[in-house]
């Protein structure tokens, strides 16, 4: 059994103080494979859903790390969050 409370609270970390952009917003889908950084500095193979620019120019990635039940709604911080190439590991 995968211990999911681990990744649960890098999500909430990452979600934290960061709203979903409005029902009316422009969101982008996507498939884009990640590895997250959590704050020991493991990496954590994850998923971005979605993409969102809010009108202050924040970026906003829908996250769904593997393990997590639901993905959330995170500022897209690329020293943390990094977009997997073709071939990386």
């Amino acid at each position: 059994m995968r211990d999911t409370s681990a990744v649960e609270r890098l999500l909430e970390v990452l979600a934290q103080g960061c709203p979903p952009p409005p029902q009316d917003g422009q969101v982008q889908l996507t498939y884009r494979p990640v590895i997250v950084n959590d704050q020991a500095g493991w990496p954590r193979p994850g998923t971005i859903t979605a993409w969102w620019t809010g009108p202050d120019g924040a970026i906003l990635c829908r996250l769904r790390l593997s393990g997590a039940p639901r993905p959330r709604w995170v500022v897209y911080d690329p020293d943390r969050i990094a977009l997997s190439t073709p071939g990386s590991t």
